[in-house]
């Protein structure tokens, strides 16, 4: 497979030394700026938001790190907050509850392929405490104005230490399963079983690092791929990811498509195929995040998928989007990678199933979190912070 770098002058010196370039595009600074669009604010402030789901009436859904579900309908943010019924814990070691630490708390929403039958909504968020947390996945079922009949689904088997990478993206396939990203467990020195945490997304006997494939009510599917290995976590689909925070699937042709959060400068985008190892932490094509240092000197193997994209600008990426609006007739297809330390959105051109450019969509200091197009067509941009927006684009 062919990588295509995003990449400084300085990064291409400072990391690249491999041969393997010959076969690698190279992108020296930042894509060009996409002309054309206007975006405008909806509403906000909002604390931290993180998910955002357009329901099937046009009403839009916005998750919150501290566990308010806020409404948002007819362009007019609603007066009713809606509480996770996962009770929220902030301390060190409370009760086991949602942990709203660092990067935890209530997390992505997505919205049920049957939603106009079962009326179910899906939520991931980080259980536990900061001694002992954990990506959860729940289900339940909306009212109209509130939520009923939750239940959590599937919880990582094991717990780790602080509130980093918990992943937690969720999206569905064709065939009604679910798949979700679960982050390696963060950085050092962050220590799981007597080792960085980050070592764990190349052992098949935990969740860390993985996307993993459910049924809808959290059990396992037939077909994931490590089922019969004796020993292995049946859930995984595919592993040897770092922090994945972006995730869809094209309904077409059922290509899976993840943005994760690298080291420093080493982010990437991955068409996910099951069963495969993404390397992470073997090869990448970042550095550590403590001191600049080489953390591997590969960034290929034989047996390691290589990214699609590997972006060592530090784009940051959050929310992943496959386009299917009316807007913007020449986007559609394509994938929007919002870029939290860049600042940006980038549209990824795809064709044919393949990446054949990308255009840059200037946020200026905003930090572009979640994406969401309604009914109607219309793309809704969630940015993230303590006084966070819903933006919406259109053609200028």
């Amino acid at each position: 497979m062919r990588v295509r770098v995003a990449a400084s002058l300085f990064a291409t010196a400072c990391i690249f030394s491999s041969s393997a370039l010959a076969d690698t595009r190279l992108s020296r600074g930042f894509v060009p700026i996409q002309d054309g669009v206007k975006i405008t604010e909806v509403t906000g402030p909002l604390e931290f938001p993180w998910g955002l789901a357009a329901l099937p009436d046009g009403t839009l859904l916005i998750t919150q790190r501290d566990g308010d579900i806020r409404i948002l309908k007819d362009g007019q943010l609603q007066d009713t907050i809606v509480s996770f019924p996962v009770e929220v814990m902030t301390s060190r070691n409370g009760p086991d509850g949602t942990l709203v630490r660092g990067q935890g708390g209530l997390l992505d929403i997505v919205v049920s392929p049957d939603f106009e039958n079962d009326k179910r909504l899906y939520f991931t968020y980080a259980r536990g405490t900061l001694d002992d947390n954990r990506t959860a996945i729940g289900r339940a079922t909306w009212t109209g104005n509130g939520l009923k009949d939750f239940e959590e689904i599937f919880s990582v088997s094991q717990g780790k230490r602080d509130g980093q990478h918990f992943g937690s993206r969720l999206a569905f396939l064709p065939d009604g399963t679910l798949l979700a990203t679960i982050g390696d467990g963060g950085n050092p020195p962050v220590v799981f079983l007597d080792t960085f945490a980050r070592e764990q997304a190349q052992n098949l006997q935990s969740q860390f690092g993985t996307v993993i494939r459910l049924k809808p009510d959290g059990s396992v599917p037939d077909g994931n791929p490590f089922v019969e290995l004796e020993g292995a976590e049946p859930e995984i689909w595919s592993f040897g990811h770092r922090n994945a925070q972006g995730i869809v699937v094209d309904p077409e042709s059922g290509a899976v498509w993840s943005s994760e959060h690298g080291p420093l400068g080493g982010d990437e985008l991955n068409l996910v195929e099951k069963g495969e190892n993404y390397g992470w932490p073997r090869v990448t094509f970042g550095r550590d995040y403590r001191d600049g240092s080489v953390l591997t000197a590969r960034i290929e193997g034989p047996t390691y998928a290589d990214p699609t994209i590997a972006w060592v600008d530090t784009h940051a990426p959050g929310g992943l989007h496959l386009y299917t609006g009316s807007a913007f007739p020449d986007w559609k297809g394509d994938l929007l990678s919002a870029g939290l330390a860049s600042h940006d959105i980038r549209r990824i051109e795809i064709e044919e199933g393949k990446v054949v450019g990308e255009k840059r969509i200037d946020f200026g200091t905003a930090r572009p979190r979640g994406f969401a197009t309604a009914p109607d067509g219309t793309l809704y941009v969630v940015t993230d912070g303590a006084e966070g927006r819903v933006l919406r684009l259109d053609p200028s």
